[in-house]
């Protein structure tokens, strides 16, 4: 094992047979979830922070950040969001706390540089070992936010992040209507013709987009 580290990953920095011997006694690691284990003693949801989108890189494949996600760009409450072909709960070492992956059935358009942007990202692992991940663009995460809230709060932005969210696409697309112009572009080529048409009332009938 590297010294040192506080997630082993089997294929990445340990090997499934050392995995295996040095979580059979629970002393030096304890399993997380399938190939991944967290060094013993550690903080869980610090851990998790800090590697969480890695573990979705392990896990899920031909995947975008998406909803709070998407906007923080890190797992936050325990949670990262994810948009795939199908809905799957992961759960991350569950005798530590409350951790998961939640992946929504969107299949994405990966290649639309309109929906999703590539990210590069780094963590405790170092630069050597950065990775690559899909991410819903500001824009299709607004509109992803305009969904009717369901289970997940943590799914969604708070009332001050959302205001930072639009004066962000505000100050990028210059106007309103050419950054509503943008979204309804989207929603066409998604089909979320009912979350465009939420995006308007909450924006334009009831005044709430910031000047």
């Amino acid at each position: 094992m590297t010294m040192g580290q506080d997630v082993f990953i089997v294929g990445l920095n340990i090997t499934k047979l050392d995995a295996s011997l040095a979580a059979r006694n629970g002393k030096d690691i304890v399993r997380a979830a399938h190939g991944v284990y967290f060094r013993t003693g550690v903080d869980a949801e610090k851990t998790f922070n800090e590697y969480g989108l890695r573990l979705t890189n392990y896990f899920f494949k031909n995947v975008a950040l998406t909803h709070s996600t998407a906007w923080y760009r890190t797992p936050l409450y325990g949670r990262v969001f994810v948009g795939g072909d199908y809905s799957y709960k992961k759960v991350i070492a569950p005798d530590a706390g409350d951790f998961c992956i939640i992946q929504s059935k969107i299949q994405p358009e990966l290649t639309d540089k309109r929906l999703y942007e590539i990210l590069n990202i780094q963590d405790g692992f170092g630069p050597k070992k950065k990775f690559e991940m899909y991410c819903a663009t500001p824009e299709l995460t607004l509109l992803h936010l305009m969904e009717p809230a369901r289970k997940n709060a943590a799914k969604y932005l708070p009332p001050e992040e959302m205001k930072k969210l639009v004066r962000f696409l505000l100050d990028k697309h210059s106007s309103k209507s050419s950054l509503l112009t943008a979204i309804e572009e989207i929603a066409l080529v998604t089909g979320k013709h009912n979350d465009f048409a939420r995006l308007l009332k909450y924006f334009l009938l009831k005044k709430k987009m910031p000047v």
